[in-house]
């Protein structure tokens, strides 16, 4: 399961352009929502956030304490960076429950080697580092396991439907989507060019 970590935070009076002067202090900005609640602004210490590793996990689950009304337990849904410096600009959260079923997205951790790139001499393609699931949100893991030893020839693929989930996992990531492909080589692909006509080099003899 994924650990859950403790995050503290204070209520946020400041909004708009006015945020600029606490993340200049280190402090960023965010809001709570969900569970029919009004939103609640909160801001909470960068470095924190980023140390815990709360920054790169939409699986994150985060009790925030702090609120003066016992602790949240959310989800961090959504990192808002500054595109050119990668800061980050804000942070939402959305409140859960450990019993209850959510959507969230859980990266993938591709296991073993592919004999399509060690034997075949293919290239290895990672089009989807991670999957949309529904689960509840005491189930959430760290990553789910692609097993990659089955992909033996140039062009073998997994589909979504094909990684085997957690229990009591549904798949919302749409099943035809490919996760991974073996595809040839610039060289390769080069190198079968250059043989084909080869083989019609011989001459035929001359009519009589």
């Amino acid at each position: 399961m994924v650990q859950q970590r403790e995050l503290e935070v204070t209520h946020r009076s400041v909004f708009g352009k006015q945020t600029r002067k606490l993340r200049r202090e280190g402090k960023i900005p965010a809001n709570v929502y969900g569970h029919g609640q009004e939103p609640t602004p909160v801001q909470f210490d960068g470095h924190t956030f980023e140390r815990l590793g709360y920054a790169h996990g939409l699986r994150s689950i985060v009790t925030l304490k702090g609120l003066g009304s016992g602790v949240e337990t959310v989800l961090v849904h959504h990192v808002q960076r500054e595109p050119i410096k990668d800061k980050i600009l804000h942070v939402d959260f959305t409140r859960v429950s450990m019993d209850e079923r959510i959507e969230t997205k859980i990266p993938l951790h591709f296991a073993g080697e592919a004999p399509g790139v060690k034997v075949a001499g293919g290239m290895l393609l990672h089009l989807l580092e991670a999957l949309l699931v529904e689960c509840r949100a005491s189930e959430i893991v760290e990553a789910i396991e692609v097993d990659i030893t089955n992909l033996a020839d140039i062009d073998s693929v997994i589909y979504a439907r094909e990684v085997k989930l957690p229990a009591n996992y549904i798949l919302v990531t749409d099943p035809d989507e490919l996760i991974i492909k073996i595809a040839a080589t610039r060289a390769k692909l080069e190198a079968e060019t250059t043989e084909a006509p080869a083989a019609s080099t011989e001459t035929k003899p001359e009519a009589s």
